[in-house]
């Protein structure tokens, strides 16, 4: 992450038709848009998601909906995205808002590409 940006989001290897994003920095409503832009490039390859917000230090109400709709956008095209290594700051805003039901959330990436291939 360069001083510019208040966001990271770096891509891990494939795992399967599973690809791996880890998100660094703010998720509010300037880095939202950026997000889902990196995570639509992985939608139209065919891929499902696993989305690392371990570096997430910061989320608004954007960067809520922007996860609330990557959900509801894989969904629509018979793919998943599973969340893993929720920040502390991501995971009181979830907690807050009581989103557990519709966040896939798991403790670790691993438990969620297992998730994913259950």
């Amino acid at each position: 992450m360069n001083s510019e940006s208040p966001i990271a989001i770096e891509a891990d290897e494939t795992h399967g038709r599973t690809a791996v994003l880890r998100v660094r920095g703010r998720l509010d409503g300037v880095t939202a848009p950026v997000l889902l832009d990196h995570c639509a490039k992985v939608q139209a390859e065919g891929r499902n998601l696993v989305l690392n917000l371990a570096g997430v230090s910061f989320m608004g109400s954007s960067g809520v909906g922007a996860l609330l709709v990557l959900v509801d956008q894989f969904q629509e095209q018979a793919g998943q995205v599973r969340f893993a290594c929720v920040s502390e700051s991501a995971r009181a805003v979830v907690d807050l808002l009581d989103l557990e039901e519709y966040l896939p959330i798991h403790g670790s990436e691993a438990d969620a590409l297992l998730a994913m291939a259950a």
